[in-house]
């Protein structure tokens, strides 16, 4: 098989691997100030293993080209048409680069790649809202605004919108993860490419820590009431040492010393072990309020039992609805696939749920004082076209959680099978009462 290289950046090469998938090598090489600045050993598959984990956790916000890990530092995935943009997205305004906003901020710019910012912001200083930077891709990466984007025919204003609506669910999603770990996603930069069918999907890489930079939020109030630079965990130390010693963009940039090298390598590790450890909920169970644990409790034993994580927590149609609405709007950025919703009396949170979401809800009625909880079986089965709630019995919220088990299961194998093996062990149980009571009969004739 040809696998000549067709593509060498800055960090990756790309070669022929048949006719309809590419082999992505990520190398040790550090880039930095539109050069190549060193070498950190082992930085390549570290990388990758990165990008695995975030394809995977953001394929419900767009597709992605990887195919699979083919061995240290290889990537497979499909081929496609890279658009030649790196999408940035900023939650800071901060860096020291020449793309970075804040280079361009503390000279009196206020308007960068078509955005306007307010005065007085200090470095490192949280934006009100995350923006979008983008920049050229080549040897040398330029600013450009939206406009221009589409002026240039770079891309269609549909096409555009698109992009920036999925990085910024991206960018929303991985601070939220990250913040899980114990970290600030601060900004980062995302690639798009078109695939065979012209479809927008995401390639390169994502979130990791040569394509993003990472603050330890437990310490970043402190560091910036004190004007201090945040605890950095990507690879900003690196550029925070090149800039030390010499002018990057000017001058011969010298050799990395042994402990930046291997200070930047080992906090790269740290924080792959600590993403790992982050465990995203895929089920939400929620109810009206803290009565309603007693009815809902079950689902999410029955979930724990099957290794699925889950959520809870109360969120009312009508007492909070901003919160509700929040939480069905946004469950869908936050990985959940399934949600579980509990009510009684008028019972109106399944559906109001159901209305905001194109995730799958099931409705659990629980039993009220004066009607046993039939209102609220009524109220959560007559729901309008077009606003579907899978619903089961009164109180039964386990069998919700067995359901929510099956839809998941569907795309799960490892899911599958345990669920299998559930349902044999109950199968079991059964006959074993069953022989006992017939003994028993038995015994009386």
């Amino acid at each position: 098989m040809d696998q000549s290289l067709i593509y060498e950046g800055k960090v990756r090469n790309i070669y022929k691997h048949g006719e309809k998938h590419l082999l992505m090598k990520t190398s040790d090489r550090v880039s930095s100030f539109d050069k190549h600045i060193g070498i950190i050993n082992g930085k390549g598959e570290l990388l990758n293993k990165m990008t695995e984990f975030w394809f995977d956790k953001t394929q419900h916000i767009i597709d992605n080209h990887l195919v699979s890990h083919l061995g240290p530092g290889e990537l497979l995935v499909k081929k496609c048409d890279p658009i030649m943009l790196e999408i940035v997205v900023r939650g800071y305004i901060t860096g020291c680069t020449n793309t970075s906003l804040w280079t361009h901020y503390k000279k009196g710019i206020r308007t960068y790649c078509g955005v306007t910012f307010p005065n007085d912001l200090r470095k490192n200083e949280k934006l009100e809202n995350s923006v979008i930077t983008p920049t050229t891709k080549g040897k040398e990466d330029k600013p450009i605004s939206k406009k221009e984007i589409i002026d240039e025919g770079i891309l269609t204003t549909k096409e555009c919108d698109f992009i920036y609506k999925k990085a910024m669910e991206l960018f929303i999603f991985g601070q939220r993860v990250a913040e899980k770990a114990g970290y600030i996603l601060v900004d980062t930069k995302y690639e798009f490419g078109k695939d065979s069918d012209g479809n927008i999907i995401l390639i390169d890489e994502i979130h990791t820590t040569d394509s993003s930079r990472y603050w330890i939020k437990e310490t970043y109030e402190k560091k910036f009431s004190n004007g201090e630079e945040p605890d950095k965990f990507d690879k900003d130390c690196v550029r925070d040492w090149v800039r030390s010693v010499c002018d990057p963009y000017k001058d011969t940039i010298p050799t990395l010393p042994k402990e930046i090298i291997d200070k930047t390598y080992n906090n790269i590790l740290q924080f792959y072990n600590n993403l790992n450890s982050v465990v995203l909920p895929k089920v939400g169970i929620i109810m009206g309020s803290d009565s309603d644990l007693l009815s809902m409790k079950d689902a999410g034993n029955i979930l724990g039992l099957l290794s699925i994580p889950f959520e809870m927590t109360i969120v009312s149609a009508h007492r909070t609805p901003k919160r509700m609405f929040n939480y069905a709007t946004e469950a869908y950025n936050k990985g959940i696939k399934v949600i579980i919703a509990g009510a009684g009396g008028a019972a109106h949170l399944p559906g109001m749920v159901a209305s905001l979401t194109t995730l799958p809800v099931i409705g659990v009625p629980v039993r009220s004082k004066s009607l046993s909880g039939v209102d609220s079986l009524l109220s959560i089965v007559q729901m309008p076209r077009g606003v579907p709630v899978a619903t089961v019995s009164i109180g039964n919220s386990k069998n919700a959680g067995l359901l929510a088990a099956r839809m998941l299961a569907v795309d799960d194998v490892l899911l599958k099978n345990k669920l299998v093996d559930y349902h044999y062990n109950i199968e079991k149980d059964v006959e074993k009462k069953a022989i006992q009571i017939e003994r028993e009969l038995s015994l009386c004739m």
